[in-house]
C-alpha cells in the first residue's frame, strides 16, 4: 500500500461487490481517506462498511451517481455485466469523464463490452484484475494487471496503489483478463502437480515434510508448493493445515479455468492442461469441496491413491 495525491484522495469512489476480495479492498479505500459509496446484494456487507465510514448505496446505479470512480469486484461476468450494464446499472448513474476499475477475474470479451458500452456516454474504462489472497487484500499488497488507456491508467494510479504493491500497465482493455487467466492457469495445473507428486511419494513411503523440504530446494519449488502444500501440518499458514478454509476457492477456479477454455478456443489456441485440470477441480467440487481452498483438489487425488483423504 503506497501513498496518494490530495488531488485523487477527493475522487469519489463507488465499491460494487464486498466479497472475500471487495471487503478488505473497499476497507482499505475508506480508511485511506476515500469518500466511498458502496452496494452488495447482501445487506450485512454494507452495513460492515459503514460501520468504518463507507456510504450506503440501494442499487448499483445509486452508486455510480455517487462515484467519479466506479470500482467493482464479483465472482463472475454476469454478474459483473448486471452491476455495470442492467437495468440498474452503475452505468446509468456515471457522468461522463468518470472512470470504471473492474477488478473481477472475467471473460475478456465482457469487459471490452463493457468498455465500449462506457464509451458511448464518455466514461472511461480499467481493466484491474487483481492475483493475491484475500489477506493480500486486506494487507494492500495484491498484484494488479491493468488494461486501458495510460492516461486514465495514471489518473487511478494513486487509487491502486491503496490495493496493491505490483502494478503493472499490461495493454489495451482485455488484456488484463487475459492476463489473469493465464495466470490462474499455471496456478491450477502447478497445484495438481504438487498433488500427484505427494501422493506419490506419500504412497512409496515418504514422510510428507522430507518430500516438501527437498522440493522447496529443487526445480520443483512454486507457489503452489510453497504456500499450498496439501498436507496438513508443514506449513502452519497453508489452508490444509485449517481443513482447507479457502483463499480462493475450487467453485472459482473451476469457473477461471473455464473462462479460459473459452478464450483460449477462441484464439484457436491448445490447452488441453487447462481442459483435464478443469476436468479434475471440477470432480473435487461434485465431491462436495467446492466451497474449500482450491489445494482441495489435492484431496481428490489423494482419495483416489490411498484411499483416503490426507
Amino acid at each position: 500500500m503506497a501513498g496518494y495525491s490530495g488531488l485523487t484522495r477527493r475522487k469519489k469512489l463507488g465499491f460494487i461487490g464486498l466479497g472475500n476480495m471487495g471487503n478488505p479492498m473497499a476497507t482499505n479505500l475508506v480508511r485511506a481517506g476515500f469518500e466511498v459509496t458502496v452496494y452488495d446484494i447482501r445487506p450485512e456487507a454494507v452495513e460492515a462498511l459503514v460501520e468504518i465510514g463507507a456510504i450506503p448505496a440501494d442499487s448499483s446505479r445509486a452508486v455510480g451517481e455517487r462515484s467519479e470512480v466506479l470500482l467493482t469486484s464479483l465472482p463472475d461476468s454476469p454478474q459483473v455485466e448486471e452491476a455495470i450494464l442492467g437495468p440498474e446499472g452503475a452505468l446509468g448513474g456515471l457522468r461522463e469523464g468518470s472512470v470504471i476499475v473492474e477488478l473481477s477475474t472475467i471473460d475478456p470479451l465482457t469487459i471490452k463490452n463493457i468498455a465500449a458500452r462506457a464509451a458511448e456516454k464518455g466514461v472511461r474504462t480499467l481493466d484491474a484484475a487483481v492475483s493475491g489472497a484475500p489477506l493480500k487484500a486486506k494487507e494492500g499488497t495484491l498484484t494488479i494487471m491493468v488494461g486501458g488507456e495510460p492516461a486514465v491508467f495514471e489518473e487511478c494510479r494513486p487509487i491502486l496503489d491503496v490495493l496493491g504493491e505490483s502494478i503493472f500497465l499490461v495493454g489495451e482493455v482485455g488484456m488484463a483478463s487475459t492476463l489473469k487467466l493465464a495466470n490462474n492457469l499455471v496456478t491450477a495445473v502447478s497445484m495438481i502437480a504438487v498433488g500427484e507428486a505427494f501422493a506419490l511419494g506419500m504412497k512409496a513411503g515418504l514422510d510428507p515434510k522430507v518430500l516438501f523440504e527437498v522440493m522447496a530446494k529443487s526445480s520443483a519449488d512454486c507457489w503452489a508448493l510453497r504456500t499450498r502444500v496439501p498436507v496438513p501440518g508443514i506449513v502452519p499458514e497453508a489452508p490444509s493445515s485449517h481443513d482447507f478454509a479457502p483463499g480462493f476457492t475450487t467453485d472459482l477456479m473451476h469457473k477461471d479455468l473455464g473462462l479460459l477454455l473459452d478464450t483460449a478456443g477462441k484464439l484457436k489456441v491448445p490447452t488441453p492442461m487447462a481442459a483435464l485440470a478443469r476436468q479434475l477441480y471440477g470432480m473435487t467440487s461434485m465431491l462436495g469441496r467446492g466451497g474449500l481452498d482450491f489445494s482441495a483438489v489435492c484431496t481428490l487425488i489423494g482419495d483416489l491413491a490411498q484411499g483416503r483423504r490426507w
